[in-house]
C-alpha cells in the first residue's frame, strides 16, 4: 500500500511539475511577447543569426515546443522561409534548456524558498485586477508549482526503497543506448514535454537511480520525442509547414544517432572524466547544453542537402491552390497570440488590396459599361467573401484568449475594419455593380457633365480608400486624423444638385439615368462612410480620441 502511495505521489509530483512549466511558460510569453515578436523580424537569411534568434527566443518564452509551433506557423504562412525556420528551430533546441537549470536549482536549499513564491503569486492574483500584476503573480506561482512538483518527484525517489529498487534494477537491465533512446522517445511523446521527461530523468539521476550515460540517452530520447508537437502542429499547415516539422523530427534522429556512434564506444573513458570536472548536480544539464549548442552549429551546416531531401519526399503537388487566406494559422494563436494578429492585420490588407483593385475598376466599368470588368469586380468581392469568413472567426478565437487591454482592443479594431472593408466590397459588388448592369440592359449614359462629376467624385473616394488603407497598414494617426476631419465630407449634396440642375434644363440624357445617377453619388457616399468609421477605428487602435 505505500508503494502504491508513492507511485501515486510520482504521478502528481509530475503533473504538478508539468502545471508548473506551463504556467512558468505561459506567463514569461504574456510579458515578453513583443520582444519574441521583434525576434522574429530580425530574422534574415544568416543561418547563425536564425539559430541564435531561436535560441533565444526560446530562452525568453522557455517552451522549445511553442517556438516550434510558431515557427511551423509562420512557414505554413510564407511569413519565414524553410532554410530561416529550421535554423530557428535548431536554436530552440538549446534555449529549452534553460529550464533544465532551474530544474538543479532545486536541489538546493533554497528551493523551498522558490516554492513560497507559488503563495505569494497567489496573493498577488486574489489581491488586483491589474494585468501586468496579474501576470507577475501567474509566473511566480508557475515558479513556484515547478518546483513543489520537483520535490514531490524527489521525495519518492529517495523515500521508497521498493520503487528505488525497482527503477535501479530496471536501468541495470536496460542499458543499451538504443533501448534507453526508444524510452525516452516513447515516454516524452506520451506526456508531450521534454522539460517535464529530462526533468524526470534528471531527478532520477541526482538520486542516484540511473547513471550519467543512462540519464543522457534517456534525454535524447525526449528530444526525439518533443519534436512530435511540430508534425501534431504541421497536420493543419500547408506543404512548407509540414516539411519544417519533418525536418526537425529527421534532425533531431540524425543527430542523436551520430552522437551514439561516436559517443558509445568510448563512453567508460568521456563519462568518467566529464563527471570530474562538472559538479554533479550541473552534470546533466550542462552536457546536454554542450550536445544541443555544437550540434546545432554542425547541423545548421546541413540545412539545405535536408531541405532537398525533404522536398524530394514531400513533392510540390500540380493542381492549382484554391483561393483563401495565407496567412492565418490556428497553431499561432496557441504559441503566441500578438504574432497570431499580425498574421490577422497582413490577411485584412490583402482584403484592403482586394477593395481597392475592385472600386479603381468602378468608374471605368460605368463609362464603358464593360461586362467584363463587372465580372472581374464580382470576381474580388467573392475572393474579399472567402477571406471574411477565415478572418473574422480568427480573430474571434484570438479574443478568446487572455490578452492585455493593449492586444484586446487591437484584436477588437481589426475585426470592425475587416467588417468595414467587406461592407465596402458588398457596396460595390451588389449595389455600383447592379446600377451598370441596369445601365447595360437599359441601354442608358449618363450625360458627358454628369459622367465628368461622377469620375471626379470617385476619385476623391479612391483617395481616401487610399489614405485610410495607408493609415492602417502604418498605424498612423495623423493619416486616419486628416481623413476624419478633412476628407470626411465629399460633398455629395454638390454634386446632387448639380444633377439636379441639369434635370431643371431638360436634358434628355440626364432625365433617363437619373435615379442611377443619384444612386451612384449615394452609393460613393456610403462607401466614404464606411472609409471614416475605419479611420475612427485606427485612431481608436493608436489610443487617440475620437471626436
Amino acid at each position: 500500500m505505500n508503494t502504491f502511495f508513492s507511485i501515486l505521489d510520482l504521478l502528481i509530483g509530475a503533473g504538478i511539475f508539468l502545471v508548473g512549466i506551463i504556467m512558468f511558460g505561459d506567463s514569461v510569453k504574456k510579458n515578453a511577447t513583443q520582444k519574441t515578436r521583434k525576434m522574429f523580424d530580425k530574422i534574415g537569411n544568416n543561418r547563425i543569426a536564425g539559430f541564435g534568434l531561436g535560441m533565444g527566443a526560446t530562452l525568453v518564452i522557455q517552451s522549445s515546443s511553442a517556438t516550434t509551433v510558431m515557427v511551423v506557423g509562420l512557414v505554413s504562412a510564407g511569413m519565414m522561409s524553410l532554410f530561416q525556420g529550421m535554423a530557428v528551430m535548431l536554436g530552440a533546441h538549446v534555449g529549452t534548456l534553460g529550464t533544465q537549470f532551474l530544474v538543479a536549482l532545486g536541489n538546493f536549499p533554497i528551493s523551498a524558498l522558490f516554492m513560497v513564491m507559488a503563495f505569494i503569486g497567489v496573493l498577488i492574483k486574489l489581491s488586483t485586477k491589474d494585468i501586468k500584476m496579474q501576470n507577475i503573480g501567474e509566473f511566480l506561482i508557475g515558479f513556484g508549482v515547478l518546483f513543489v512538483g520537483l520535490r514531490l518527484m524527489g521525495g519518492v525517489f529517495r523515500g521508497n526503497e521498493e520503487i528505488r529498487d525497482f527503477f535501479m534494477h530496471l536501468f541495470r537491465t536496460i542499458s543499451f543506448p538504443l533501448a534507453l533512446i526508444l524510452l525516452g522517445m516513447v515516454f516524452t511523446m506520451i506526456i508531450q514535454s521534454s522539460s517535464a521527461s529530462i526533468a524526470i530523468f534528471y531527478t532520477m539521476f541526482v538520486e542516484g537511480l540511473i547513471g550519467l550515460e543512462g540519464a543522457v540517452f534517456l534525454a535524447c530520447g525526449a528530444h526525439i520525442g518533443t519534436s512530435i508537437t511540430a508534425i501534431l502542429a504541421s497536420l493543419a499547415a500547408n506543404r512548407d509547414g509540414k516539411r519544417v516539422a519533418v525536418m526537425n523530427t529527421l534532425f533531431s534522429a540524425a543527430g542523436v544517432a551520430v552522437f551514439t556512434c561516436f559517443v558509445w564506444p568510448l563512453r567508460e573513458t568521456l563519462f568518467a572524466n566529464y563527471a570530474k570536472m562538472v559538479p554533479h548536480i550541473w552534470q546533466l544539464p550542462v552536457f546536454l547544453l554542450l550536445y544541443h549548442f555544437f550540434l546545432g552549429l554542425i547541423k545548421i551546416w546541413f540545412i539545405t542537402p535536408m531541405l532537398k531531401f525533404v522536398r524530394f519526399i514531400i513533392k510540390e503537388s500540380g493542381e492549382e491552390k484554391p483561393f483563401g487566406p495565407t496567412y492565418l494559422q490556428d497553431q499561432l494563436v496557441d504559441a503566441n497570440v500578438e504574432i497570431a494578429t499580425d498574421m490577422a492585420k497582413k490577411e485584412i490588407l490583402i482584403t484592403a488590396d482586394l477593395v481597392k483593385e475592385m472600386f479603381e475598376k468602378v468608374d471605368m466599368a460605368f463609362k464603358n459599361k464593360d461586362m467584363k470588368l463587372i465580372n472581374e469586380i464580382s470576381k474580388a468581392d467573392l475572393k474579399i467573401g472567402i477571406l471574411h469568413r477565415a478572418i473574422i472567426p480568427f480573430l474571434a478565437k484570438i479574443s478568446n484568449k487572455e490578452q492585455g487591454d493593449e492586444e484586446s482592443k487591437r484584436t477588437l479594431n481589426y475585426l470592425y475594419i475587416q467588417n468595414e472593408l467587406e461592407s465596402i466590397g458588398d457596396v460595390i459588388d451588389e449595389g455600383l455593380m447592379l446600377l451598370v448592369k441596369k445601365m447595360v440592359d437599359n441601354s442608358l449614359s449618363f450625360s458627358e457633365q454628369g459622367s465628368n462629376e461622377l469620375a471626379e467624385l470617385h476619385k476623391k473616394v479612391m483617395d481616401n480608400l487610399n489614405r485610410v488603407v495607408e493609415a492602417f497598414a502604418s498605424e498612423d494617426a495623423l493619416i486616419a486624423k486628416e481623413m476624419k476631419r478633412i476628407y470626411s465630407d465629399i460633398g455629395e449634396r454638390k454634386y446632387q444638385l448639380l444633377h439636379v440642375d441639369r434635370l431643371h434644363q431638360g436634358i434628355k440624357v440626364s432625365i433617363d439615368s437619373s435615379s442611377i445617377h443619384l444612386d451612384v453619388i449615394t452609393n460613393y457616399a456610403r462607401i466614404n462612410t464606411h472609409l471614416t468609421i475605419i479611420a475612427e477605428r485606427i485612431l481608436c487602435l493608436t489610443g487617440q480620441e475620437v471626436t
